[in-house]
């Protein structure tokens, strides 16, 4: 049954079964997408799973950043937070801790909740999360420019931008196209303009600390993982953490290649999700 609300200032959609006991996903969406930006995969998941799609922070229709927070040392802690907030409220009525799903930006705020809140997360799957080491955080400012710009372009001629994506990614699914046109001209282009989308805390310190199952999927080109990130996070040899690269695809692979993450995803869920 849809409905959509408003829940500890973050905008969320809820699909699936109406009862909070239900198993329960929530969904954390990437840079510039919101919570409704998973079309295909809450197609799949909600005859089995209560599926929350929330709009993180300063994207959808969520609050936009403060200027306070924009100015502090790590934004992206202030998005960390409405999250975690939101994430207690929801595992508080649901009765026992439920799994995360994240992409990209999402994925690192998942694995940073994995990690500091295990009493909230039962499992987690990370869609090539934002890693990226410290002299990297900051994406250069051509690129800052020109992903506002974008931005903007969204805004201006939705159409026109809907034929280019489609035109673009020739394996998305359908349904992605309106709901990732629409996203984009609701984000908060005073936060895209800092070129941030992870957290200060260091991504390896992170899955050294992550205690819950939790599977991570990783592009086979492009995205924010690079081989040396790669690398670096199979030599951490967490136990609880399970490393997969899915060939063919893209940054945006539950896209790119939906029955690869699915083929991936689903059995993991199956398992691990309450």
């Amino acid at each position: 049954m849809p409905s959509s609300a408003h829940h500890t200032d973050l905008a969320h959609h809820v699909r699936g079964p109406v009862d909070p006991a239900a198993r329960t996903l929530v969904l954390l969406h990437g840079l510039g997408d919101s919570g409704a930006c998973w079309p295909d995969a809450v197609r799949r998941w909600s005859p089995t799973y209560r599926v929350i799609g929330v709009d993180a922070l300063g994207h959808g229709r969520s609050p936009r950043f403060t200027a306070a927070q924009l100015a502090s040392e790590d934004p992206m802690e202030a998005m960390y937070a409405a999250a975690e907030d939101h994430l207690a409220s929801v595992v508080a009525a649901h009765g026992a801790p439920v799994t995360l799903v994240g992409h990209s930006m999402g994925g690192g705020i998942a694995g940073a909740l994995a990690a500091r809140r295990p009493d909230l997360v039962a499992a987690a799957v990370l869609e090539d999360p934002a890693w990226r080491d410290p002299g990297l955080r900051v994406q250069p400012a051509e690129i800052v420019r020109e992903r506002v710009a974008e931005c903007r372009a969204f805004t201006d001629d939705p159409a026109g931008q809907l034929e280019k994506g489609r035109a673009e990614n020739p394996a998305w699914p359908e349904v992605e196209l309106a709901p990732w046109v629409e996203s984009k001209a609701q984000v908060d282009l005073d936060f895209l303009a800092l070129g941030i989308a992870n957290l200060l805390q260091p991504w390896d310190d992170v899955v050294a600390s992550i205690a819950v199952p939790t599977l991570v999927l990783l592009a086979e080109r492009g995205g924010p993982v690079t081989p040396q990130v790669r690398a670096r996070a199979a030599e951490l040899d967490n136990p609880h953490v399970d490393l997969r690269v899915v060939p063919g695809s893209g940054h945006c692979i539950r896209r790119d290649t939906a029955d690869g993450y699915h083929a991936l995803v689903d059995p993991f869920l199956a398992t691990h999700a309450r």
